[in-house]
């Protein structure tokens, strides 16, 4: 009678170890750095991604899944023309 009582017992937990791996080994969905213009993300085979963000020059990696930046530019849209330095408006002159 023990020994079914064990057996029960271990076919649990088998049962529990295999529904926490298939839960862990899930597809992540997909982070707001996936569509950034400054991201530079790796994937691996078993479902894992590196990214790393490069604004400002320097490559920063990131260590949780982003969902919200203030520096976000997305990869499909053109790039901005900035003014650099102290730029004035010329008039004319008729």
């Amino acid at each position: 009678m023990p020994t079914v009582i064990v057996m029960i017992l271990i076919k649990v937990f088998v049962e529990a170890v295999r529904v926490f791996r298939r839960k862990a080994q899930a597809t992540k969905p997909a982070t707001l750095c996936a569509g950034c213009q400054y991201a530079h993300i790796q994937y691996a085979s078993n479902a894992r991604r590196a990214i790393s963000c490069a604004y400002s020059g320097t490559v920063r990696p990131m260590k949780l899944d982003v969902l919200y930046c203030t520096d976000y530019e997305a990869r499909n849209l053109p790039v901005r023309v900035r003014a650099i330095g102290f730029v004035r408006e010329s008039i004319a002159a008729d």
